[in-house]
């Protein structure tokens, strides 16, 4: 099980920091702040200040959103498999698998609200609920899931009341869990793979890719947490623990990496322009192939070499290879959601209309053009800033609780 240096008295649980942990919390808030405020100037300027255009109206924003999706869904699943298929050697993660599942989700929902160019009408998508639309029902799991994911970690923290009763509960809530999280990320999936006018996501491996790099984002999430809570706070794991984590990201990126391959083989070989417009733009030799590089080398090749050689589980090399993953997913996410927008629906001459003309250009276009912002960037650094921001202050509660109830 996973040891924490016990308080030294059974009062109420204390909330301690240090000077090195407020420092990263002030910096993290920092970064935060930074990224509201330029949301304020989205808010007051339009849409017109990212990005995006009429043709590739889905960028870092919604990409963001997916992947992290995906993080809390295999946060949940890992947390939930340990229970359900009993592997003991990840019992001691279960926690911090649950509390990255809550902040994961909430950073999620919380990434669309920038993506709206009128982020006050939000609360129409409650009262006026399209219920043929994907994107109604992938709001409801989420908001679900949250929910859930906040009473399995209360169950998992409580501190009185019958051991063997919470014990029976928080197995009826990895079996429930379990299933939800794959549901979760299977629905994000359809909300691309049903377009069927967008050939590039129009395929049925969509969901179970989705889920496969779920697991393997969240366990790499999980494993970074962990890492830094062992490295800067004298959290204590076992061995094995680490063994089981290191053949899990293995076993994942490669059937992750299978999947996408799949999927590539089956849309080149077929050979139908239409199917290969965005494909092509994304292999090498295309305009966007360094996604292509950041997936299959930087996070696929390298970590999955990192963690089959025989020390894998060392902890430098584990957590090169978990922070290598994490690139790579993301890569993928930016892939599928821009990649599929850069081909025009309607793929007409004379074009798209790009809404503005440049002396000696043409004002139209047969592909699209996509360039991230400052804004864009700042506001998800900032998103991610407050993910971290959460995971910390989250983990330091989490030890407060651990020592009171090891404290005798």
């Amino acid at each position: 099980m996973a040891t924490y240096p016990q308080s030294a008295s059974a009062a109420a649980p204390r909330f301690h920091l240090g000077r090195t942990g407020i420092l990263w919390v002030g910096a993290l808030a920092l970064i935060a702040l930074w990224a509201f405020a330029a949301w304020i100037y989205q808010l007051a300027n339009g849409l017109v200040v990212t990005g995006m255009r009429d043709e590739v109206s889905w960028g870092l924003y919604i990409s963001t959103f997916a992947f992290f999706v995906g993080l809390s869904a295999g946060g949940l699943i890992m947390a939930s498999a340990a229970e359900v298929f009993g592997a003991r050697s990840l019992k001691p993660l279960a926690r911090i698998g649950v509390l990255s599942a809550a902040a994961c989700v909430l950073v999620a929902a919380i990434t669309i609200i920038p993506d709206l160019g009128k982020a006050q009408r939000v609360w129409e998508l409650f009262v006026y609920p399209n219920w043929t639309s994907p994107l109604i029902w992938d709001i409801i799991i989420i908001t679900v899931y949250f929910c859930f994911a906040v009473v399995d970690l209360a169950l998992m923290t409580r501190r009185n009341g019958d051991p063997s009763a919470r014990q029976r509960w928080l197995r009826v809530m990895a079996y429930v869990g379990l299933p939800a999280a794959v549901l979760l990320h299977s629905i994000t999936a359809w909300i691309f793979g049903l377009q069927f006018a967008r050939p590039f996501w129009n395929t049925a491996l969509l969901a179970p890719l989705f889920v496969t790099s779920a697991i393997l984002s969240g366990t790499a999430l999980i494993a970074l947490a962990a890492l830094a809570a062992e490295r800067f706070d004298k959290l204590t794991l076992p061995l094995q623990t680490w063994v089981t984590v290191r053949k899990l990201l293995a076993t994942t990126l490669a059937i992750d990496l299978f999947l996408v391959a799949a999927d590539y083989i089956t849309i080149v070989w077929g050979n139908v322009p239409r199917d290969r417009a965005a494909l092509d733009m994304i292999l090498p030799g295309g305009n966007w192939q360094w996604l292509f590089w950041l997936e299959w080398l930087v996070g696929g090749l390298v970590p999955f070499l990192l963690l089959v050689v025989p020390r894998g589980h060392r902890p430098r090399l584990l957590g090169l290879a978990a922070a290598l993953i994490l690139v790579g997913v993301y890569a993928f996410r930016i892939e599928l959601v821009v990649g599929g927008m850069l081909k025009p629906i309607l793929w007409l001459a004379p074009g798209v209309s790009l809404g503005s003309y440049q002396l000696g250009a043409s004002p139209f276009q047969q592909t699209g053009v996509y360039h991230p912002t400052w804004v864009e960037y700042s506001i998800i650094a900032g998103l991610i800033a407050f993910l971290a921001l959460l995971l910390t202050l989250g983990y330091r509660w989490l030890k407060s609780l651990s020592q009171t109830e090891a404290t005798p």
